[in-house]
């Protein structure tokens, strides 16, 4: 008897030492995360085509999924379609009950909504998330248009020479007053904006359809330079939506006139250093930034010889643009500009008798993508042993 016992006990801890590792995983497997968006939304006019998109679900083990739909929980039909995107029409007019089931072989997920269906004939409203183009630049000059409309602000500062950081806003009015409605018998009831329609901010897997905003018209207060990608929608008295999406762009131009940076010579500081956040990412935000440039004008001679008090000396100033996220990284410099290379440009004048203009551009796409969002500076460097004497430096942040 003892040893029949001890045979059970062997087998069964046999058995335990090869399901433990099934064990394991099934303990740490976990349920697929639904992801659904409908298109159009709102209400829908009876045959008209819709389109239910859950290709954003997730399962965070890898699991192959499977997508089960059924479209009117009235109807005794279940599983009428499968796919992670599907296409459906409604015939009649009523409410319907949508449960999309999603399987990884251990779990099942559902999620149910609404569709209100009404009349075919009925009219859809038209939203207009309106535009602002044509604007001053910083130069006095008008920007031009384009065929697709956007919103484009510019923030303009004449900087003080001991305020060398870029923290400047600017109030951004959005305008749906456009939006409108072709059946005199209806009318609009509600305006919402979604400020990104890169980031999902409700969570439910739809990034275009976010309430971050409501009304007619919206103030949006204390933006910094950067672009973002909006949407409007507008809602009907029936529940029929529209939505339209623009683009915002904030440009940047700060400008530091008449000062000098200190002699290249031991106790005396050569630098001057200007600082600025730069980003180029997808989300959130889509806050990339096209390119940034700096425009130096500084005298070719200082006058007064002030290493020797001589008579006039040469003057030479670069430029070094540092990525500052984690360990300052020299990203670019004009330091092998030569002197036929500082002659300014057609958009950057320059007295080429009196004055060398030094410009620097680094790219968004190229440069800025390549380093993680936060704060670059820019140093303007003296090589000379006598002061040097800057007329005008210009940094100019621009997404648009």
């Amino acid at each position: 008897m003892k040893q029949k016992a001890t045979s059970l006990f062997i087998i069964f801890a046999m058995c335990s030492i090869a399901f433990s590792g099934c064990t394991e995983t099934f303990a740490s497997n976990q349920p697929p995360e639904i992801s659904l968006k409908i298109s159009p939304s709102g209400a829908i006019k009876a045959e008209e085509t819709i389109t239910f998109d859950a290709s954003a679900t997730i399962d965070r083990d890898g699991d192959t999924l499977i997508f089960l739909w059924d479209f009117d929980d009235s109807d005794g039909i279940q599983r009428e379609e499968s796919g992670s995107e599907v296409t459906w029409e409604y015939n009649v007019e009523g409410t319907y009950v949508v449960t999309l089931t999603v399987e990884d072989g251990q779990f099942s997920q559902t999620k149910t909504t609404e569709i209100e269906v009404i009349p075919k004939d009925s009219v859809r409203p038209e939203a207009d998330a309106g535009s602002r183009m044509g604007v001053d630049d910083c130069e006095g000059e008008e920007t031009s248009d384009s065929s697709k409309e956007f919103y484009l602000y510019f923030i303009c500062e004449e900087k003080e020479n001991n305020d060398r950081e870029i923290d400047a806003t600017i109030d951004v009015l959005l305008d749906g007053s456009a939006s409108g409605h072709d059946d005199p018998n209806h009318y609009l009831s509600k305006y919402e904006w979604d400020l990104d329609v890169n980031f999902d901010a409700d969570g439910d897997g739809d990034s275009t359809n976010d309430v971050d905003a409501t009304g007619e018209t919206y103030t949006w207060k204390d933006k910094s330079p950067g672009k973002w990608e909006i949407q409007l929608t507008v809602t009907d008295d029936r529940g029929l939506k529209d939505s339209d999406e623009v683009t915002v762009y904030v440009n940047y131009v700060g400008e530091w006139t008449d000062f000098t940076v200190g002699r290249n010579v031991s106790g005396d500081d050569p630098t001057i250093e200007f600082e600025y956040n730069a980003i180029y990412e997808d989300s959130p935000s889509a806050n990339k930034v096209k390119r940034i440039s700096f425009e130096l004008t500084y005298e070719k001679k200082d006058p007064d010889g002030s290493v020797f008090g001589d008579g006039a000396a040469d003057q030479n100033l670069d430029i070094y643009v540092y990525n500052k996220t984690k360990e300052p990284k020299d990203v670019s410099n004009t330091s092998s500009d030569a002197p036929e290379q500082r002659q300014g440009t057609a958009s950057f004048e320059c007295d080429t008798g009196n004055d060398f203009c030094v410009l620097e551009e680094i790219s968004g796409s190229y440069h800025v993508r390549k380093y993680y969002p936060g704060p670059w500076s820019v140093e303007i460097v003296n090589t000379e042993r006598n002061e040097a004497n800057v007329k005008k430096f210009t940094i100019r942040l621009t997404f648009k």
